[in-house]
């Protein structure tokens, strides 16, 4: 499992040509179909996809819903707030610029880059065996420990080898994924040995609301991305989006922690990647 990949938000570019067959397939099916919501469009799309090589197990959903725009930031914190939680105050400044921190003890580290994404590094070992339910209690508890919340987290994908166990949590907001916000959790036994952690805060719920994309449509612009040939859709969710800079790699990301979270609809496929659609 390439775990690299698992933990990417893919976000489709929606490119002139995309539109374009999108909208023609869209015109065609229109004649014979009653709506793009109905019943029947919804299993033209799933044939359609099968033609390209795109295996569909969720549920189209229904179109015509929306969701308050939300008014969110990326979670930060300063270096010896950090300090007194990961390593009570006893971590020493082994490294500190504008775009990277590192906080180091004798057994583990503390990375911070662009003051946002936490990478935490333990030296421990542990000969325990734990299931999928008592690692996810392990890695709960061990982020309730550093004062981050868990009400507002969901394990998504889990995967072990021997007594090593990787877990990919998301952000959720009353029900729905915040994209793109991950915690990724690696055990060894009963020990966390590493986490990675990018995570968003919803400041505040605006009034204003914002239809999500028709589904059918997204799906649509599916069709000529040769890299999905063979891959399958397990579930298709309304979910939030924020990235200020809309693409890059987060360790060159600017400066830029608080805005407006996008609508949009997440796919998951199989492997555990996310597929982000936007308008």
């Amino acid at each position: 499992m390439n775990w690299e990949k698992a933990k990417t938000v893919l976000i489709v570019a929606l490119l002139i040509t995309d539109l374009f067959l999108a909208g023609v397939l869209y015109a065609d099916r229109m004649r014979v179909a009653p709506a793009e919501n109905a019943a029947a469009f919804h299993r033209e799309t799933k044939e359609l996809l099968k033609d390209a090589g795109i295996a569909l197990e969720a549920e189209i959903p229904k179109d015509g819903s929306s969701l308050p725009i939300l008014d969110v930031a990326y979670e930060t914190d300063t270096t010896d707030n950090l300090n007194q939680r990961f390593f009570r105050g006893k971590g020493r400044v082994a490294d500190n610029d504008d775009q990277r921190l590192v906080l180091r003890t004798a057994r583990g580290q503390l990375k911070v880059l662009d003051e946002r994404r936490l990478i935490y590094e333990a030296d421990a070992a542990s000969n325990a065996f734990l299931n999928e339910k008592e690692a996810e209690k392990k890695a709960l508890d061990f982020l309730a420990e550093r004062g981050f919340p868990i009400d507002d987290i969901a394990l998504f994908y889990s995967e072990a080898a021997g007594n090593r166990r990787k877990l990919m949590f998301t952000k959720t907001y009353k029900n729905n994924y915040v994209e793109s916000a991950y915690t990724e959790i690696d055990l060894v036994g009963d020990k966390v040995v590493r986490m990675d952690r990018l995570w968003i805060d919803v400041i505040d719920e605006t009034a204003e609301r914002e239809p999500l994309p028709m589904a059918t449509q997204s799906l649509l612009r599916l069709l000529s991305h040769d890299s999905l040939r063979g891959r399958t859709i397990k579930k298709i969710d309304p979910c939030y989006y924020f990235n200020p800079e809309e693409q890059g790699t987060v360790e060159n990301l600017s400066h830029g922690t608080r805005g407006y979270a996008t609508v949009a609809w997440r796919m998951e496929l199989d492997g555990g990647e996310e597929l982000v659609l936007l308008h």
